[in-house]
């Protein structure tokens, strides 16, 4: 009898126990990065996952990704955005999808310390020290910080 509880609760708890990497599976992650060899790496690491990716290369073109997800009803689970897009820059971007979608998952990736990065704007920003990647970072990191 013990030995059937023993199998019994641990079959249970492999059902229970599914890998941690197939929580990101399905999600719909937007990164946007500025420089074309890190966006495609991100992408594809990402993408090996089984995760849903979108891209945007510029500052205008993650806005109008936003926007146009907001206005089909459908949600990125996270947004990964690098602080050095231009036009606009990455954190006034932040702040906008901030303002426009309070829950939204947002994490910033940057090459700057963390101590040089606008205070107030990553307070507007609702930006938290957890979700601020400093290059270089191992992308387990960011897979981490994605899953959190």
């Amino acid at each position: 009898m013990n030995l059937l509880k023993s199998d019994s609760l641990h079959n249970n708890h492999l059902e229970n126990a599914k890998p941690l990497r197939r929580e990101l599976e399905q999600e719909l992650i937007l990164i946007a990065e500025s420089e074309g060899e890190l966006l495609l790496l991100f992408r594809t690491f990402l993408s090996s996952l089984g995760m849903n990716i979108e891209t945007a290369s510029s500052g205008h073109e993650a806005l109008d990704r936003f926007i146009e997800s907001k206005e089909k009803g459908r949600r990125y689970d996270a947004i990964v955005i690098d602080t050095h897009l231009v036009n606009p820059a990455g954190l006034e971007i932040a702040k906008t999808i901030r303002n426009e979608k309070p829950d939204q998952k947002l994490v910033v990736v940057t090459t700057t310390p963390i101590e040089n990065l606008p205070a107030e704007c990553l307070e507007t920003a609702e930006i938290k020290e957890k979700d601020i990647l400093t290059m270089p970072f191992k992308l387990s990191k960011l897979e981490k910080v994605l899953r959190n």
